[in-house]
């Protein structure tokens, strides 16, 4: 639990902030397309790689995390979760704000 918590909030921190860095970057985008054939795909597919390779790298240097170290990933991946959240809500809602 402990690998899976950091390995999903290294994964939500990169969702997060690719996502706002391609809406002001036409090549990043594009670099994305070219990877996957469609900018969200490729998003996802980075995601879910950064996730495995941190709970893989976390599960073999720490095997045995104490109860406390659990908690306090799960707390830290709760904040990071509704963090970003927000941040994504708080982004669109501005940048494609009609005035």
């Amino acid at each position: 639990m402990y690998a899976s918590s950091c390995g999903a909030i290294i994964a939500i921190l990169y969702a997060t902030i690719v996502t706002i860095w391609m809406e002001y970057s036409p090549g990043l985008k594009a670099w994305l397309v070219s990877v996957a054939g469609h900018h969200w795909t490729a998003k996802s597919l980075f995601t879910m790689g950064f996730y495995i390779v941190i709970f893989i790298v976390v599960y073999e240097l720490k095997p045995n995390p104490s109860d406390q170290q659990i908690r306090g990933a799960l707390k830290k991946l709760i904040a990071i979760a509704i963090l970003g959240a927000i941040i994504l809500t708080l982004f669109f809602t501005e940048h494609y704000m009609v005035v």
